[in-house]
């Protein structure tokens, strides 16, 4: 049970890290997509 519980404890860890690495990369996106739209 205590394997158990230590495993669901990591696998909401790697969920929260792959969210965190998505929201950046989106910002950088819009950021990326905004820049190359002012300059044209």
């Amino acid at each position: 049970m205590n394997r158990n519980t230590h495993g669901e404890e990591r696998r909401n860890v790697e969920e929260a890290t792959s969210s965190e690495r998505m929201d950046r990369l989106d910002r950088i996106v819009r950021w990326s997509v905004a820049f190359v739209g002012q300059i044209e």
